[in-house]
């Protein structure tokens, strides 16, 4: 509900209509139709729109309630009801039709008259169809592992440190207006509980969070723990390619399943990122990705002071059906003395989640990338 204030405008003519003191007419060359209130000076007065009805109170007495119809193109039909104060004059808008700010002009002796206009639904305001509101970004966030997949383990569990990490960026994100969408939101893998082959659990369970970097979304991050035979701590940040780092390759390895079955997928993924390089479209994309694993990765140096590990291609399954920037960020070590036990705590969880969002609203808000159908 809203209160109209009041301007000035010049008085056209005008078909009388009802009682003496109220009349309109319509100006269908200029799309509206002028409602005029002759008044007393002095006579109170309020004009409030609610919905569809124009209500007009005034201190004014009337002797009783009458209902005006008309063939106006912007006003059904027009009541005037006696009120304990006074009366109350409403105007029914036709669909699509809009009062616009009433305003006073002078009248003749003793009096002043209260004009209101009415757009006509195929003009002015009324007919400009309204601005579809912009569509939120909408970002997957992938908690590494779950359910019989426990992830690496030292002083931490993978899965259950991914887990909280994505719960606390989706809060984040969506604190921001971001739509955000959990490949997992307990401790769960997503292969259909009938499986018992963990090889054929894992190969539904990773096609299952690829499949979730295609169609109308805008960014993808995987959310991992690192693991090293000898002491390492750090953060580093992948999007899809190929690597020559052995490493770097066991790495895809492991987080592909291990084993032959780690080998066969990170065989699989290495094909797709070959097949990008002869693709100038899956070319942009991976440069988009990059640009979203750097900005990732700057803004959690930023807040936990770690080792900066750089940002690198390998050929992570989970990344290999990406239309949209997808990076898996590896936030630390569960085997370092120091950096295992910082992951099992609350508050350094949070400063990681922090990082994240910080990087992905960086890479969403500074124009680098535009959403699918934008």
């Amino acid at each position: 509900m809203r209160t109209f204030a009041f301007f000035l405008l010049m008085l056209t003519s005008f078909t009388w209509a009802g009682p003496d003191w109220l009349r309109w007419g319509a100006h269908a060359d200029e799309g509206f139709t002028r409602f005029v209130f002759e008044l007393p000076l002095g006579t109170s007065y309020e004009v409030v729109s609610e919905n569809a009805v124009v209500r007009v109170r005034l201190g004014l007495g009337v002797a009783k309630q009458e209902t005006l119809t008309t063939e106006d193109p912007a006003v059904e039909h027009v009541e005037i009801v006696p009120a304990t104060a006074g009366a109350e004059v409403r105007l029914y808008l036709r669909p699509g039709s809009t009062a616009k700010k009433p305003f006073v002009l002078e009248g003749p002796a003793a009096h002043f008259r209260l004009v209101i206009d009415v757009v006509h639904p195929q003009n002015g305001l009324a007919a400009q169809p309204p601005k579809p509101k912009p569509r939120p970004p909408v970002v997957v966030i992938d908690p590494g592992h779950g359910g019989p997949d426990p992830g690496t383990v030292g002083y931490i569990r993978e899965k259950e440190v991914t887990l909280d990490i994505a719960l606390r960026v989706r809060y984040l994100l969506e604190a921001n207006g971001i739509k955000v969408v959990l490949t997992r939101d307990g401790d769960y893998d997503l292969a259909p509980p009938q499986i018992r082959d963990y090889n054929q659990r894992k190969i539904i369970d990773l096609d299952k969070r690829a499949e979730m970097t295609n169609g109308d979304r805008n960014l993808f991050v995987s959310i991992h723990v690192n693991s090293a035979e000898r002491p390492a701590r750090g953060i580093e940040v992948y999007y899809l390619g190929k690597t020559l780092d052995p490493r770097t390759l066991a790495l895809a390895v492991a987080e592909n399943g291990g084993g032959e079955l780690g080998l066969e997928l990170t065989q699989k993924a290495e094909s797709t990122a070959e097949a990008a390089l002869a693709d100038l479209i899956a070319q942009g994309n991976l440069q988009f990705s990059a640009r979203l694993a750097k900005a990732i990765l700057k803004q959690l140096l930023s807040r936990t002071h770690t080792i900066n590990r750089g940002v690198h291609s390998a050929p992570f399954y989970v990344l290999r059906y990406a239309r949209i920037p997808a990076v898996l960020v590896e936030v630390g070590f569960a085997n370092h003395p120091t950096e295992g036990r910082l992951l099992a705590r609350v508050d350094y969880r949070q400063q990681l989640a922090e990082g994240i969002v910080a990087g992905i609203l960086e890479m969403l808000r500074n124009g680098t990338y535009a959403a699918p159908g934008q």
